[in-house]
């Protein structure tokens, strides 16, 4: 992937996370996984935007499925 590429690739999840509602938006974290790996292949640093993205729905995940567990 060039970097061209991955930065369309990139720009593009993020308009997908934004418009979706918080309680879907961890339905992303496979393919911001991928594009994360492609930026470590590629040698380049992920942008912060990314990284801050990832720790935001990793977040929602754990919430997710623990929401509904009983105390």
């Amino acid at each position: 992937m060039t970097v061209d590429e991955l930065e369309q690739e990139t720009h593009d999840l993020i308009d997908a996370i934004a418009t979706q509602a918080p309680g879907s938006r961890h339905l992303h974290l496979g393919r911001l996984h991928d594009i994360m790996a492609a930026y470590s292949r590629s040698g380049r640093a992920a942008p912060v935007s990314l990284r801050r993205l990832l720790d935001e729905l990793t977040s929602e995940i754990v919430e997710a499925r623990y929401e509904n567990m009983p105390v």
